[in-house]
Parts: structure tokens; sequence; C-alpha cells
């Protein structure tokens, strides 16, 4: 017989191959069952940069805000911002090795190094450098400190590498005893590992040196300390302990194990669990309280392996083990420390920091992956047999529930399973079309399908949907139309291919002799006695279908789940509103009275009778809150559900445990950062906020843009919804899951800042968060800087009518004067000149008596003049109608004297029309000059005088000259007009004169 030797090897190998990654199957499988009995993992969602770091330390402070020390500082992380704080940070932490924090009951985190201790005020967000007491260790200032502890009357104590135990007071530490001094440099290390006060006035003490000790504290008065310890235990490390409420405590000692300590007593006992009794002799352990009564306890020891939980009841004095799993990407991980902080269980492996969750018992998870995310396509549950699955990630396998075997049975990504008979699967797949699969033999057989008639197009391969059509044929939906095959002659014949050919089908179902086709456009119904089609609903996609007693449930995408008759009449909607997790409804199964909705974001189970709806999402433990399309199936009262990142199992009847009220987490938020930008002092962060008592938010004036920071570290955090308003009448303005609000140039006010978390079926989770939030005005905003303005014009206003009317006072004052006494003093002069020159004219007298004749002459011009200037100044005339007046009356003297001709027309109402002394003077002035120059160069024909009074003033003189002689009309429009102009300017008007064709014309017009 020949052999061919590598066929052989090619064989082995994929014999291997197949073992290998059945094996693998198995395990995965038994620790997703194993987990479910003891706890899940929650990674709390650091950033990718702690990925290459080291977590030694972690703490988690008051307001439940989580602080953590890695290899490159120390952190605060509130479930959405982490702070990293070193010697250049504000404020600034400078030790090179942190060994130990503590955050205090009074909001102070203490920093131990092995270069002394720091208090870091949180309220007050600064740090101080504690020292040591001058006045008893002269000249030392630092000490390297190993840990911390707080006593229950809130007192400070910081243990040293060295063996000396200090108390806090004053910012300054105060030695309370050396706990080597006893033993005279007999251990060459003697670190303090532990400081706790668990019993009111006692002070226990872990220690290098192998001891336990315990300080018996009365006020500030401490005993000497009392040693326990078993001979063995000499020089080795007690490096945890946990005591429990009745006096005993839990030890770890490296090298030795477990051992539990009766501080009344003062015995110890080894702790061996039967399968580890060697549980913490080699290796680390590590343990934290859970409950009242009981301690979780770890170990790395390869032997016995991170995968084995023990739980000690210090009540029943039993050890009990669980088999614990770990998600895929932490298997290799080893445990740096376990803790209890807060009732809040966690864990450091390696670079990461995960909690651990109690897991409850609703639902049992399968084929989940915390890295490749694994969508299952479609589910069958065999009676009495496999489970078969088929998804992205492991393509077709088969899975045994009570074992958790888990079989690749296929490399095709299978989208639908229906059963066709005892023995036998029908397959459709995306890409590679029908399969039949035996389950007994294990053997895929692919259907390789012919058209039932000539003409037809080759079948798509891209398959979605198997609904059986009758004994011998299959409705089977595709990507691009809806098929009907008959399996076994490998013969399809397609519907309404002129209608559906490019429509992805996503369910049928028949009713009454017609079928309903749920498509992307909505869902359509098929005669086929008449072989029509019509949509019944369109314009949103309906993806599954189910007969629910004499009613169709339709899920659709957008408008929940439409409940219709047999005859397509639509009888009733549930949505959102009414409690639907999601308005889109990917799969529907019926149970009894129990219909279950998988929705794109969570689930919802609706009971008929009652009208009830429960919903379930992440927060109780699904492996993802999105469902796949048609990725149902019930098998009696088991229900299993694809989601995009595994699969979920659980029983409908079991309504104690599934319909249940679900209360609303009591998910912790706070402000946790504010950050403020104003110009002069740029971008500044605000961190103490969950420390203050007063949660008030006061934002000062000149602030351009502020953004405010909110959180709450909480296992539920990332399945969370947030809104906020500054108003309570106004509506809820969504964030998604950004835990932060920016808001720039915000006006000035009180508001009230309202924070809400929604868990994703809309409950409200925990108490709504209220923030008085205070925006400060500018100075420019404020109402009594308006009110200073106000006032400041006013005064402005009434300053200047108070000067003017102080100025026309003055000016009519000194005007009223000035006329006065010209009337009074040269007035009566020139008219007692008058009378004296014109009785000497009339008396005999030698001589001709001309030269009388000329004083007298000159004496009643001189009168005449003093009476225009009187007219000009005094303030009594200041009105149009007075100008008027004067410049009629000077008209008519002209006529008189002169024998002149002349035209004086006005315009407009001149009655009431006040004027003011600098125009009333120089256009008086004007109109004399122009009038006089008309007279003396005019050629004695009309002169015209037009005076305009509108919203301008303006007069105009027209003459006539002799157009021989050119130099009269240059005299007439040369000499005067400098004087004139002058006079112009003062009263700001407009002077201009034109002569052409013997006409000289003169033009004022004053605005």
């Amino acid at each position: 017989m020949k052999v061919h030797l590598p066929l052989l090897r090619m064989a082995f190998i994929r014999w291997k191959a197949l073992l290998i990654v059945s094996l693998i199957c198995v395990c995965g499988v038994a620790r997703t069952i194993a987990q479910e009995n003891g706890f899940l993992f929650r990674d709390i969602g650091l950033s990718e940069e702690f990925d290459d770091r080291i977590i030694t330390l972690t703490e988690k402070d008051h307001a439940g805000l989580l602080w953590f020390v890695t290899n490159d500082g120390l952190y605060r992380y509130d479930g959405n911002e982490t702070i990293r704080f070193d010697r250049n940070s504000n404020p600034a932490i400078s030790h090179s090795t942190i060994t130990d924090i503590l955050a205090d009951s009074r909001d102070n985190l203490w920093i131990a190094g092995l270069d002394g201790l720091t208090r870091f005020d949180l309220k007050a967000w600064n740090a101080v450098r504690v020292k040591v007491a001058a006045a008893r260790n002269p000249g030392i200032r630092e000490v390297n400190i190993q840990s911390l502890g707080e006593g229950i009357d809130g007192r400070i104590y910081a243990g040293t590498r060295d063996g000396k135990l200090y108390r806090v007071a004053n910012d300054s530490l105060e030695l309370v005893t050396d706990i080597a001094e006893p033993f005279h440099g007999q251990f060459r290390l003697a670190a303090i590992y532990t400081i706790t006060e668990p019993y009111p006035g006692e002070l226990w003490l872990a220690t290098e040196i192998g001891k336990m000790i315990r300080i018996r504290v009365t006020g500030d008065r401490f005993s000497q300390p009392e040693y326990f310890g078993l001979p063995e235990f000499e020089g080795w490390g007690i490096r945890d302990v946990y005591f429990h409420p009745s006096g005993k405590s839990l030890l770890n000692v490296p090298q030795h194990g477990l051992y539990v300590f009766d501080t009344h007593a003062g015995t110890m006992e080894r702790l061996s669990p039967a399968g580890a009794k060697d549980l913490g002799k080699n290796g680390v352990a590590f343990f934290a309280p859970f409950g009242r009564d009981s301690t979780l306890i770890f170990t790395n020891r390869a032997d016995i392996g991170k995968e084995k939980l023990f739980v000690y009841d210090f009540v029943k004095d039993t050890t009990t083990m669980r088999l614990i799993s770990y998600p895929e990407y932490m298997n290799d991980n080893h445990i740096d420390w376990f803790e209890n902080k807060g009732n809040t269980l966690l864990m450091s492996l390696n670079n990461l920091i995960v909690q651990l969750v109690p897991a409850k018992h609703l639902f049992k998870t399968m084929l989940t992956d915390a890295v490749a995310i694994n969508s299952i396509r479609s589910i069958y549950k065999h009676p009495g047999g496999r489970l078969y699955v088929g998804s992205y990630k492991d393509r077709f396998v088969s899975i045994d529930e009570k074992t958790g075997e888990k079989i690749a049975e296929s490399n095709q990504f299978v989208y639908d399973i229906l059963h066709w008979n005892a023995d036998t699967l029908l397959l459709s797949t995306e890409g590679d079309g029908l399969f039949w699969y035996e389950m007994n033999k294990r053997k895929l057989t692919p259907l390789v399908l012919h058209p039932a008639r000539s003409g037809l197009h080759p079948p798509q391969t891209y398959m979605t949907t198997l609904t059986r059509a009758g004994r011998e044929s299959v409705w089977v939906g595709t990507y691009t139309g809806l098929l009907l095959v008959n399996p076994y002659t490998h013969t399809y014949e397609p519907i309404k291919d002129d209608v559906l050919v490019q429509t992805k089908i996503l369910s049928t179902v028949e009713n009454n002799g017609k079928l309903w086709i749920g498509t992307p456009t909505g869902l359509a119904e098929w005669d086929k006695d008449t072989d029509t089609l019509h949509y019944r609903i369109s314009d949103s996609p309906v993806y599954c279908i189910i007969r629910v007693g004499a009613e169709f449930w339709l899920g659709t995408e957008g408008k929940g789940i439409l409940i219709l008759d047999s005859d397509g009449r639509i009888k009733d909607t549930i949505d959102n509103s009414g409690g639907l997790t999601n308005n889109t409804v990917y799969g529907l199964v019926s149970e009894g009275q129990h219909v279950v909705a998988a929705t794109q974001n969570g689930m919802s189970i609706i009971d008929r009778k009652t009208n009830r709806i429960r919903n379930y999402s992440r927060l109780d433990q699904l492996p993802a809150s999105e469902f796949n399309h048609r990725a149902v199936f019930h098998a009696g009262d088991t229900v299993y559900l694809g989601t995009i990142n595994g699969l979920v199992r659980f029983s409908v009847a079991n309504e104690s445990t599934l319909l249940n009220e679900v209360s609303p987490k009591d998910i912790p938020l706070a402000v946790t950062r504010l950050t403020t930008e104003r110009s002069g002092t740029g971008t500044q962060h605000h961190y103490a906020f969950p420390y203050l008592k007063e949660n008030g938010i006061v934002i000062e004036a000149g602030t351009r843009y502020f953004s405010i920071g909110f959180g709450g570290w909480s296992e539920y955090t990332e399945g969370l919804q947030y809104f906020y308003r500054l108003d309570s009448q106004t509506d809820w303005y969504p964030l998604g899951n950004r835990q932060e609000i920016a808001f720039v140039e915000t006006p000035p006010g009180d508001y009230q800042l309202e924070l809400m978390a929604q868990l994703p079926d809309g409950q409200q989770a925990g108490a709504m968060l209220q923030v008085p939030l205070v925006v400060k005005p500018a100075f420019h905003q404020t109402v009594w800087f308006k009110a200073l303005v106000l006032l400041a014009i006013g005064l402005l206003i009434w300053s200047v009518f108070r000067y003017r009317e102080h100025v026309m006072r003055k000016e009519k004052k000194m005007r009223v004067k000035i006329a006065s006494d010209l009337h009074d003093e040269v007035g009566s002069s020139l008219t007692r000149i008058y009378f004296q020159a014109d009785s000497l004219s009339v008396k005999p007298y030698p001589g001709d008596g001309k030269q009388l004749q000329q004083i007298a002459d000159t004496s009643k011009e001189a009168l005449l003049t003093m009476s225009d200037m009187v007219w000009s100044i005094d303030s009594r005339f200041d009105t149009v109608k007075d100008l008027v007046i004067r410049m009629k009356d000077y008209v008519y003297k002209l006529r008189e004297e002169l024998d002149a001709v002349y035209r004086f027309d006005i315009h407009g109402d001149y009655t009431s029309r006040p004027v003011s002394q600098i125009i009333r003077q120089n256009l008086f002035l004007i109109f004399k000059e122009a009038l006089t120059n008309a007279i003396k160069y005019g050629d004695g024909s009309e002169i015209t005088i037009e005076l305009a009074l509108e919203r301008a003033i303006r007069l105009r003189v027209t003459n006539r000259y002799a157009t021989g002689d050119g130099r009269i009309a240059d005299q007439q429009g040369g000499r005067g007009m400098q004087s004139m102009q002058q006079r112009a300017a003062k009263m700001g008007g407009q002077l201009s004169c034109t002569a052409e064709d013997g006409v000289f014309q003169l033009t004022l017009i004053v605005t």
C-alpha cells in the first residue's frame, strides 16, 4: 500500500487544528457559563494612553471619583476625563515614587512617597508638603513612608520603611512609636505595610517583621505596642490583612500562606481550602471583603490559577471555590492587586483596571467577545439537541449547551436557518446560496438552483430569509427579490420579478392565500391568484412579521411595532412613547401572553394582557443593546436572541425573574470640572466642584467661553444618555453620551442648570442634578451702568441746556443794558444837540446858517444809526417779524428821501418765527448795503427785493444798470462784496452775485 506523506501530513495538520479549535471553543463556552455564576469583568474605560502603563495603587474618594497611581504619576478619573498630577501640574505633586494614597473623610488626598508625605486639599485644590516635627527630630525633614491609614476619629497615620509610626498633626509628622526598637536591629527591614483601626481604640499594623502589632489609643495617648505572630513568620512580611467585625482577621503571609487571626484570643490558624492547600504560600494572594461576612481571594499562583476564586466565610469558617472566566484579551494578564473600594470591587490586570460585577441570572450570554465583535445572524435550537448559530466571527457553529462544547460546522456566513425535517436544516448564506445540513452526519451539501422555465436570470446567491411555503417548496428572500424554490428539484421561480427585482427581502408570511413581504420600502402584499402586488405600508422598512393569535405584529424602522388584523388594517401601535426601548424593531417572538421585541436599543417584553412593558439593556448584562434583524428563535418558553456581540438566552416563563419592576439605577452625577476662557487670563480649569458643599457655579464677567464637565464613575456610565436644560420651563437638550456642556457668549443672568441621565429604555437614572448657575455681567452690562449712562446723558443734556440758557440770559442781559445805555446816554445827548442846532437854525442869526444845518443833519443821521444799532442788539426784537418790519421801514424811508422805485415781495409765514441776533443783525446790514448799492449804481429803474422765509432764509436784490458803463457793474459787485461776504460768514450763510445783460442780482441764503 502506497502512502502519500504530504497528504497524510496535511490531514494530520487539519485534524490537529480542528481539535485545537474545538478545545478552544469548549473552553470559551465553559468560561462564559462559569462567568455567569460568578462575576462579570467591566473595563472602567481608561483611554489608550494607559495601555503601556502599570497601575500600582488605586483609591476612591468620598465624591465617588477614582484616583490611581501608575509608573508615570498620579491620576484622577471621573468616568469621563483623566487628570494627571506631577511636579509641573497645578497643584504640583513632586514625589518621584508614590508608595500609598489615602482619601480621608475630610476630602483630603494623602500621598505617600519614599521622599515624604503630601496632603492634597481637594476642596481648596492645593497641596501641602507634610514635614517631620523639628522638635522631636531635629534636622530631619523627609521620611520614607510606606503606608497610610485613617483612624475612626479621622486621624491620619503614616508608617515608614524603617518601622516608625507617625501621626499627622497640623501638617506635621509626630512620632508615635518605633516598632523595631525592641529588636535592636535584628531585622534589616521593618516596614509597616498596613495601618487600620478596625475596632474602636485599637490601632493594628501589618509589618515586614512578620508581626501583627496592636496599639491601644485613648485620646492622644498611645499604649506600648503588642506583638502577635508565629515564630516561623519572623523575617517574612505580612503583606495584606482584612479585619472582620467579629474580631477575626485574614492574613496573607508570603511563603507561608493564609491565616485566620483571632485578635481576641491572639491565635493564628492556617487556612487550607480543599483543592488549594497551598493558597497564598507560593505566589501572591489577593483578597477583598465582599458582603458582611465574606472575603474573596484570588491568586496568581500557576498551579492554582487566577481562574479560581475562593470565598472565605468568617461566620461559618468555610472556604468555597468558584470558577471565573476572563475575557480573551485578559487571559494572559497577571493580577497586580485586588481591592474593595467603597463597595466596588476593583482589580488591576497589568495595565488594566477592571470592576468585578456580580453576575445576574436574568440572561445567559454566549459567544461574546470583548475585542472582536461577534455579530449573530441566525439561530436554531434542535429539540433535545444542539444549538446552531450563524455569526460573522465564528461562521456556522453548533453548541452543546450542557457541556459548553462548540464545534465549527462550516465557513459560510449563514443568514437564516430553517428546520426542514427530523435531522435536516436548510441554510441561506450570504454569497454562497442555499445548503442542506444533515445534523446527524454533520454534512453540508450545496443546492445548485436551476430556473423552472427558460429566460430567467441566474439566482442571487446572497440570500436572506427562509419561509416554508409547502411540503416541497420554500420562500427564499434575497438581496434582489423573492424566489419560490423547490429544494428537491433544485428549481426556482421568481415572484413579481418586474417589481421586486432590486428589493432586499426582509421577511415573509402567508395570510389567507396572500403573501406579505417585508421590504426596505414597506409591507408589500402579493396575491397569488391574480399575480398582483401592492404596498399596504410604505415609507418605513418592515424587518419582521409574526402571527400573534388572529393578529399580525410588524417590526418596523422608526414606527415601532404595528399591529394589523388579517385584512391588513392597522389596529394599534406600540412605540417608544408607550415604553418600547426603541422605534426600530429588528425581531419579534411570541410566547404565551408575552411578545419579546429585539430593538436597536435593547429588549422589551410586552405583556399582552396587562400591556405592561419591561425593558432590558447592557445595564442588565446583555452583551449588547443592539439586536440583529430576524436573529430570533424560541423553543417552548426559552428565547434566543442574536445581538451585534453575542447570543442571549432566557426563559419568558420565569416572570418572577424577568418581569419584576426594574427600579432606576442610582447613578452618581456631579459636576467634576469647570473650564473657563477669559481675555487676559486665558483658559483655566477648576476641578474642586465634587468636594464643595456649595454646588453653585459662578461665571465671572468677561468670560467668553466656559464648559461644564460632569460625571460619576459607575459600571453603568457607558449605557447612559444625558440631557440638560437651563430653565425648568424649556425642553431638554440631548447630549448623547457626551459628559460635557459648552457655552459660548452666554447672556448674563441667573440660571438653574438641570442635568439628567437616562437608561436606554428612557427611564431616569438616579436623581436629577440641579446646579445654580450665575453668569455675572460685565460692568457695562449691569443695570447700574445703564442707569449711570442714562443719568450722565440726562445731566449732559441738562447742563447743555442750562449753559445755553445761561449764555442766552447773559447775552440778553448785556444787549438790553447796551441798548438802554445807548438810548439813555447817547440818544439823549444827540437829541439835545439836534434840538439846539435846530433852534439856532430858525432864530435870526448873522450869517447863512449853513453850519448849523449841517449839525442838525449829522445829529439826525447819528440818531438813525444809533437806532439801528440799538435795534440790532436788543433781544426783544429777535423775531423774523421785527426784522421784516425794520426792513420795510428802511425801504419806506429811502423811497421818501430818494424817490426810489422798488418792489418788496415776502414769501412764507413770519409772524411767530424766531431768529438769532447774529442773523438778524448781519442780514439787515447786508440788506441795507445791497439796497444802497442798487440805488447808487442802478439806472434808476425799479429795484426788486425778494425775501423767502422757508426752512432757509433767502434774500435776493435785483436791479438794472447801464450796460455801457462796465465800471459801475464792477463797483457794485466788487468793493461792497467783501464786507457783505464777511457778514454772511458770521451767520453761516452763502452770498453770491451775478451781473449779466445789464441786470445785477445779489443772493443771500441762510440755513
